[in-house]
Order: C-alpha cells, then structure tokens, then sequence
C-alpha cells in the first residue's frame, strides 16, 4: 500500500542520514584524492569539480509574472542625448 500524501519517506532519509555519515567520514579522504588529481590532472580535476557543482549550487530558476513588463530607459542614457 502506497503511502499517504505528506508523509515522509523513512527509507530515504534514512539513506539519507546513512549517506551523510559515511561521506562525512571520508571527507579528508576525499581532499587528499582532490589534490592528488590536481597534481596529476588538471582538466580531470575540473571535470571532475564541473560535475560536483550541482550538488552544491542551487539550479537557477526563471522568474515569472502575470504582470507585463514595464519598459524604462536604461539608466545610463539621458533624456538630452535621444533628441
């Protein structure tokens, strides 16, 4: 039986917490193997930040409204230099 709307899933954060434990764990392990590829590698290096990235940086989103766009002149030009 499926669960009920708005309650949590234990498996997953359990396997969250699990996951956060052991990564945790190996945080130096995982510095050292950082640096180790930096030394040898540095387009691996960034390859390999490149795909962490998104981990750790939020996706950007569009921001809408229903409102229409109000057009101002840019702030930089005068009115005396369009006549």
């Amino acid at each position: 039986m499926p669960r009920t709307k708005g309650t949590p899933n234990r498996i997953t954060a359990s396997t969250k917490e699990l996951l956060n434990e052991v990564i945790g764990g190996e945080a130096d392990r995982i510095q050292e193997a950082l640096s180790e590829v930096f030394e040898s590698n540095k387009k691996d290096y960034l390859l390999i930040m490149t795909r962490l990235l998104p981990y750790i940086i939020p996706k950007a989103t569009e921001a809408t409204t229903n409102e229409p766009a109000e057009r101002k002149p840019l702030s930089w030009f005068s009115d005396r230099a369009l006549s």
